[in-house]
């Protein structure tokens, strides 16, 4: 008998062992092109010109520059907030951040815009803040290169310490994204 529970007993730790995450099992990509282009699915976007026109509605939204610091003071959307897409989990809720911009820490509810320089990093930094419980999420279309092709005059551009230089130089601060 006792031969009996033990075995049992073993096989209950054996299939412990064996079952699967509670998230369910990894999804892997071939490349991180393909990555983005499946969350891209999950993620809502919005064109420059819908952005332009929300810009100059009474709609609120809350605009976050999700590149490099030095990347955002090269040239930004005028508004928009700059916390690098590494650290935003940390930091989209804090109090902290929010002070120092003179604005509230954003309710899970409302819209929140993102951008980057070509569109690639913001829809992982929007994947993160649903996963985080914030509802109403989209992503430039474009980014920021797409923004400031179509609307150069509604921009921020800080020439004397670099900005908008050429876009070799640029692809090798971000990597291209």
């Amino acid at each position: 008998m006792k031969t009996i529970k033990a075995f049992f007993f073993i096989c209950l730790i054996a299939m412990a062992g064996c079952s699967s995450n509670s998230n369910g099992p990894v999804k892997s990509y071939a490349s991180v092109d393909d990555m983005v282009a499946d969350i891209k699915q999950n993620v809502s976007e919005i064109s420059v010109k819908d952005f332009n026109d929300l810009m100059n509605g009474e709609d609120p939204y809350v605009l976050l520059d999700v590149r490099l610091p030095k990347e955002h003071d090269k040239g930004f959307i005028p508004g928009s907030v700059s916390i690098p897409r590494g650290v935003l989990e940390f930091r989209i809720g804090s109090e902290k951040v929010w002070d120092e911009e003179g604005l509230y820490v954003p309710e899970k509810e409302e819209l929140l815009i993102l951008y980057c320089k070509k569109s690639n990093r913001s829809p992982l930094a929007a994947l993160r803040l649903q996963q985080l419980g914030y509802k109403n999420v989209k992503v430039i279309s474009g980014g920021w290169h797409g923004w400031h092709e179509a609307y150069p005059e509604i921009s921020e551009d800080n020439i004397e310490e670099g900005g908008m230089i050429s876009a070799a130089a640029e692809e090798e601060d971000s990597g291209g994204c």
